[in-house]
């Protein structure tokens, strides 16, 4: 049995959600035993003691957050360090205006805890290509590893809403991604004065503000996802093309996907992977591509349904959770997996 330590975010965040609890009830079937613990409220004493502890398990499971150097070079002496993050942290926040403080992503405080523990770390599980591509700086090429965000097969659910002869338009996400809407209003707002039986809706904290365009609101909640997402027929994820967007996982997309919905996503970073452009949906680099991607789906029902499905399969295949955490207990399982299977997941630069 391999043992695990997975010192993990808060349990609130949607990081922990997908990357750490949605495996915790199936790591047994994989002979892997995790102790998850929150690292979120610990004290000094309360760290050192759970640093002092890495020596009792195979590996240490740093979601995330990044330690203090002292604590991350006591661990590592004392077991195999994994390193497994979501975000670049290693740059400023597309929507964080004012100074950087020690504590935000992108500060020289940050930058430097980040940079000294993928140097510590023995594996590193990058969300995206792109952090993949970072992590490469100071781990070895080999030992880092490209590891989506995962979601389970979604249970057949009652739509949260349904108007016959309504085609909806859906954006999920953080109150602090609202910001990105702002890139397709103009495109939104030429759709909805075109073809009125179009709705917009968006579901987060908080509805988006400033926009000309009407977007209807649904505050997020864990019992409503799942309706809501069953509910839109198009999902869409519009991005800055700066170096935080560049390290997105696509987790909306894997969303939407999940539920068999085609999606339209700015040509930023990890969307180019997820989405097979003119296949499971579209991608697009400016308002006009915006706006033939909205025409040509809002329009036909046959190619919604025929990219959706495609879209489906492309996450049973490759984001689906039993899928993603196979491969993350094949690594963990060391010297017992064939170099074949290494090559084919192990991240490689263009031209590497």
């Amino acid at each position: 049995m391999i043992t695990v330590l997975c010192l993990h975010i808060a349990t609130n965040q949607a990081s922990y959600r997908y990357r750490v609890e949605a495996f915790l009830p199936y790591w047994k079937d994989y002979g892997i035993e995790m102790h998850a613990v929150s690292i979120v409220g610990k004290n000094y004493i309360e760290k050192v003691r759970l640093a002092l502890s890495a020596g009792q398990y195979d590996y240490v499971w740093l979601q995330r957050k990044p330690l203090a150097t002292f604590l991350v070079t006591m661990i590592a002496r004392r077991s195999r360090l994994i390193y497994d993050f979501d975000d670049a942290l290693y740059t400023r926040q597309s929507t964080h205006v004012g100074k950087l403080k020690d504590k935000h992503p992108g500060s020289p405080a940050y930058i430097s805890r980040i940079n000294h523990l993928l140097g510590k770390s023995s594996l590193v599980f990058g969300g995206s290509t792109a952090l993949c591509g970072y992590a490469q700086r100071y781990t070895p090429p080999e030992s880092v590893f490209l590891v989506p965000t995962a979601l389970e097969r979604p249970p057949v659910v009652e739509p949260l809403f349904r108007e016959p002869g309504k085609v909806t338009v859906g954006w999920i996400g953080s109150n602090g991604n609202l910001p990105f809407l702002r890139l397709i209003d103009t495109a939104v707002h030429v759709i909805q004065q075109r073809y009125p039986h179009v709705r917009f809706s968006v579901m987060s904290g908080k509805p988006p503000e400033g926009l000309q365009a009407q977007w209807d609101f649904v505050p997020w909640s864990p019992e409503t996802e799942l309706q809501w997402l069953e509910s839109i027929d198009i999902g869409v994820m519009p991005l800055e093309d700066d170096e935080w967007s560049r390290g997105k996982c696509a987790f909306k997309l894997l969303q939407y996907m999940s539920h068999g919905k085609p999606v339209i996503a700015s040509a930023v970073g990890e969307n180019l992977a997820a989405v097979d452009d003119g296949c499971t949906g579209f991608l697009a680099s400016s308002a006009d591509e915006w706006s033939a991607a909205f025409e040509k789906l809002v329009t036909d029902r046959e190619l919604r349904s025929t990219l959706g499905a495609a879209g489906f399969e492309r996450f049973l295949s490759t984001y689906e959770r039993g899928v993603v955490q196979s491969h993350i207990a094949r690594l963990l399982g060391g010297n017992e997996q064939s170099p074949d299977w290494r090559k084919k997941y192990l991240y490689r630069q263009e031209g590497g």
